[in-house]
Parts: structure tokens; sequence; C-alpha cells
């Protein structure tokens, strides 16, 4: 192909990733574009990232709209590296669909779609099922004007523009289901295998909280969250053989305290990665928290968010749910099921009935990486962690 002209395409991010959606063009057609810069915002089904031109030179074609649906490989759009006339720029198109075997049409991509259409409803892209969702509109009740039925953009801004101006809200009729969209389905097929292939296991301990209840009242730059996700990330450090993932063939050793923090969204449940928790200091460990928290609430999960990390802290203390046992998400091998704070009675070591806090932890293990031993003892350094929190330093 002419070095003169550079191809932009779906590009593969990970294992898993068959498909991108096209979140946003940063340049419009036209525009001259500096090497490093971004040039489109591309959705899979975990995250949203930016696409950056490799090389400086003029954006002369977009091929692919906002919205659209395209599989790894496809060309999205042609970066000039020298000023070129059209008939370059329609033969290089050409030459790249030829040559590439990735379907990159609309009617390659429409057939994915009418795939998914005769399963469970019109073909769409995760990213506008997501706007149509949130407007509380049913895709099946949307008339779409692509190939075979394909939603397109218009057609989500002309539904959300007829339900802002008054008009009937296009809800889904009684007893009619929709499809799984986006992370949800991925988060679905996930636990689906983890629930058929995992032998887990699971070990219980109580925290006692007193003295961890005066640390937190002392210390306002932090939270009991921050306080559980950095003792989990300093036990595996402390028990490295513990600290891994696994695929199910192979298993891959991890160095630092990296841990994953579950967030619950609007239909879907993410999973924003921590780096190297057991490092941070208490307030950048909180600011690190909160926004990863915000990022995935928001449905920015961007690459850094997704780094590799052996477990998963997943608390819902805050709803008063006593215990739980969470799922493992692979090729994660580990999950810290965190309960609500309570108040117990005790004994003394003088025999007087007392009082205390209590809190409830359960440890998910995948018994293929982990043994009954190891995860007993993984799960007491994170309980002695979080009794005394002076055991972190600040």
């Amino acid at each position: 192909m002419s070095k003169k002209l550079e191809a932009i395409t779906i590009p593969k991010w990970g294992i898993e990733m068959t498909h991108g959606t096209i979140a946003e063009w940063k340049k419009a057609a036209g525009e001259a574009v500096t090497a490093g810069e971004e040039l489109v915002d591309i959705e899979t089904d975990k995250i949203v990232n930016s696409f950056e031109a490799r090389e400086s030179g003029e954006l002369v074609r977009i091929l692919a709209d906002e919205g659209e649906e395209h599989a790894v490989g496809t060309l999205i759009g042609v970066l000039a590296l020298e000023p070129v006339d059209d008939a370059a720029i329609d033969a290089f198109i050409a030459q790249h669909r030829g040559e590439s075997s990735a379907p990159d049409s609309d009617d390659s991509a429409a057939d994915s779609g009418d795939r998914r259409k005769r399963r469970d409803g019109p073909p769409i892209s995760p990213a506008l099922a997501r706007k149509l969702s949130k407007a509380g509109i049913d895709p099946g009740t949307v008339k779409g004007s692509g190939p075979r039925g394909r939603i397109l953009k218009a057609d989500v801004d002309r539904a959300l523009a007829d339900t802002s101006s008054g008009a009937a809200p296009s809800a889904a009729p009684a007893g009619r289901g929709r499809p799984l969209a986006g992370a949800q389905r991925v988060v679905a097929e996930r636990l689906t295998q983890a629930q058929r292939e995992i032998p887990l296991f699971h070990a219980t301990m109580d925290v006692r909280l007193d003295a961890t209840r005066d640390w937190l009242a002392a210390h306002a730059d932090t939270s009991l969250n921050a306080l559980v996700v950095r003792a989990m990330g300093a036990a595996l450090v402390e028990h490295p053989h513990c600290n891994a993932q696994f695929d199910g063939e192979r298993l891959t050793m991890l160095e630092d305290g990296n841990i994953a923090v579950a967030v619950a969204t609007e239909g879907a449940v993410h999973a924003p990665v921590l780096e190297a928790v057991d490092k941070l200091a208490w307030a950048d460990l909180g600011k690190a928290l909160d926004a990863a928290i915000e990022q995935a609430r928001g449905g920015r999960m961007t690459a850094e968010l997704q780094r590799p990390a052996a477990a998963t802290v997943s608390n819902l203390g805050m709803f008063g749910v006593r215990e739980f046992t969470a799922m493992v998400t692979p090729p994660q091998v580990l999950v810290l099921s965190v309960g609500a704070m309570r108040q117990q009675p005790a004994v003394t070591a003088d025999g007087q009935v007392a009082s205390e806090w209590v809190m409830t932890v359960i440890l998910g293990s995948d018994h293929r990486v982990i043994n009954g031993a190891e995860a007993a003892r993984l799960l007491g350094s994170v309980r002695a962690r979080i009794e005394d929190p002076t055991s972190l330093p600040d």
C-alpha cells in the first residue's frame, strides 16, 4: 500500500475483543492531525479507549459513524501523510478492503447484527443500546433505518428527541423481554463460565472492629473500604503464591498488590483495578479509589483500569448485608466478600459480657490454584491488617 496513506482500523485491545463501537471521533475529515494526538474513542464490551495517531498528517476520510460497531481490523478512516488526490484515496480504501479478512462493510456488520436480531432483538451497538436503556427506551420499539433494520445513531437520536418532546415513552410491552447488552452480557457470560468451570470454596472469618473504628475516626482521609482494599493487597504481597491469575491452562504469577473493586452500575457490575494498593499512601489510595468508582459508574472503563489482578473486593456492607459469597471472575483466583459492621455480645478476658463491633469477611478461592490452608493464612493476614491498621505504613 502507498506510504502516503495510513489505514485507521479497529484495534485489538484484548484477547477477547472481537468488535469495537465508534464512541466519538475527536477529529473531523479534513483536519490536521499530530502524531500521538487522539483520533477516535472506541468502545468495547469492557472499556472505552482512545486510538492515537501514529503519524502526523490529515484525516482525509471517516468511514464509520459514531455508534457503529465493526469487527477488529475493519478500516474506519484514512490518514494522509502527504497531499494526495481523491482517486488515490479511493484506490487505497479498495485495496485495503480487498486485502483485509475482517468484515468491514455495513452489510457485514448488519449480517452479524441480524444474527443477534433473530436471537434476541434488533441489531444495535452496545453504546447505542446503553443510551436507550438510560432513557428508559426499549430498543425493540425503535425502528432502525440501517441495513436489515439495524438501529443507527440517527434512529437513537430521533427516539431520544421524541421522548424529550413529550411523546409517549417507548416502554417495552408487558411480557416482552430484551437482550442483555454490552458489559452486562460479558459479565453474564464470564460468571456462567466461572460457575461451570471453577471449583470455588469459601473461608469465613469475623473481623473485630473496635480499634479499627477508633483509627478510622482519627484518619478522615480514608475509609473502611479503602482499608479493606489495602489490607487485601498487602496480604497478597505477603503470600505471593496466592497472587496469581489462572486461565484454565496457564498460571501467571503477579508481583504487585493490584486489587479490583466491584462497582455496581446500571445494568452491570464493573471491577476497576487499583495498582499496587499496598504501596499507596492513605490519601492517595482514597483519591484513586474514588476516581476509579466514578469512572466505572460513568461507563469510562479505560485500559489502565483493566490491569492484571489476582483478587476482587466486593463490599455490600453499605446495604446492610451481613454476609454473602461473591463469584470469582476468571482469570482472577480470589474474591473477598465484605459484609456490614454490626454490634454483638462478647465475653471479655475476665468473663464479663460486653459489646463489640464486628464484620464478616468471606474469601472465595479457586481450588485449582489455592488450597484451604493457603486461603486460611491469606484471610488471616487480611483480618490482622484490618483489625490493626497501624500495621500498614502511612
